[in-house]
């Protein structure tokens, strides 16, 4: 495992694209965080709890995820870069030609995927913590409610899949993106034109949107409240142990069609 690893970070370290996306991503999700807590103290004060404080534990544990799960996507395009890399440099190919199995050339794409989403989700770990230690003073444990920080790993695994998925099924960088970035647009418009139809269960279950109400908005139950006192509507929204099996499901699947695609495919 270690030297596969090592093996796809020699083709990784001069990719400039990954180093612009990470840089991006470390430098602007403290300012997200901020801004977001920003808005909410700011024009959704009418609907926070007394006690609610945005850069407290364990609040800013949702604010954290929250913020960075707007990241996934640019962290999904980066997924389809390295994984299409692999198809216009025919790196699979010469893998294969040094003696690397094809089981084993395709789950080191696997273990970057992996690695990448550990990152991602140590960053948003340590980020959140310094934003509590410093605004925490009533001596609030930073582990409560740090179990979204779980859901939120699982969350870029679960994007990077579709991202993995998307990559092995086109091949060209350019296509893989746009694809990639219109399935988030195509899938909100079908889903909101079933809700509107009164199938609102159907798009609980899509893939895109079971996998973004894995770090919900930090206060969607005092939203959901007002929404409903105002229209007198119920949104459908899965419980958090369906929601993970769905995801969970999601993720399983976009994985092995890609283990499978690439499997039989000449590469």
């Amino acid at each position: 495992m270690k030297q596969l690893l090592k093996i796809e970070f020699l083709k990784l370290r001069k990719l400039k694209s990954l180093q612009v996306i990470f840089f991006i991503y470390f430098l602007v999700l403290p300012v997200v965080i901020y801004t977001i807590s920003s808005f909410i103290t700011n024009f959704m004060a009418v609907l926070l709890p007394p006690f609610w404080k945005p850069f407290i534990f364990p609040y800013i544990w949702e604010i954290a995820t929250y913020s960075a799960s707007y990241f996934n996507i640019l962290m999904g395009v980066l997924a389809v870069i390295i994984i299409t890399n692999e198809f216009n440099f025919k790196t699979f190919r010469q893998h294969l030609i040094d003696g690397l199995s094809l089981p084993k050339a395709i789950f080191s794409k696997f273990l970057v995927v992996l690695v990448f989403a550990l990152i991602i989700t140590l960053y948003t770990f340590a980020t959140g913590l310094i934003f509590g230690l410093v605004n925490s003073t009533d001596g609030l444990p930073f582990t409560e409610g740090l179990e979204i920080i779980g859901a939120y790993f699982l969350q870029t695994l679960c994007y990077f899949s579709f991202a993995f998925f998307i990559a092995v099924l086109v091949k060209k960088t350019a296509v893989a993106i746009i694809l990639f970035i219109l399935s988030f647009m195509v899938e909100t418009i079908i889903g909101v034109s079933f809700s509107f139809n009164g199938f609102q269960t159907v798009y609980a279950y899509m893939p895109l949107n079971a996998f973004s109400k894995l770090t919900p908005f930090p206060i969607l139950k005092e939203v959901v409240e007002a929404g409903q006192q105002r229209s007198g509507n119920v949104p459908v929204i899965l419980d958090t142990p369906i929601n993970l099996a769905v995801c969970c499901g999601y993720m399983f699947l976009f994985f092995m069609v890609s283990y499978f695609i690439l499997h039989d495919r000449d590469l």
